[in-house]
């Protein structure tokens, strides 16, 4: 048994309507599952909640300002380009 001591505890807020899995970020994303698995196993970016080996969790609400920020980004891209 492991002891669990402060500073090994993460606390996380889960919300209201529970956290999303990999699926259900994919279909939101429209994209695969492995894109989604490829995210988070080379940390890009897409905010996840990991829950233990290969056990991932999305806040939908995250994800959602994830994909504003991204898009964001794009047009900045586009109107310096």
């Amino acid at each position: 048994m492991t002891n669990c001591n402060n500073s090994e505890r993460k606390v996380v807020l889960v919300p209201k309507g529970g956290l999303w899995d990999c699926e259900q970020v994919a279909d939101y994303l429209n994209v695969s599952k492995s894109w989604v698995w490829k995210q988070c196993r080379e940390n890009l970016g897409l905010p996840f909640v990991e829950l233990g080996a290969r056990n991932y969790r999305f806040d939908p609400e995250k994800v959602k300002a994830w994909v504003d920020a991204q898009s964001r980004q794009s047009q900045q891209q586009v109107q310096v380009g």
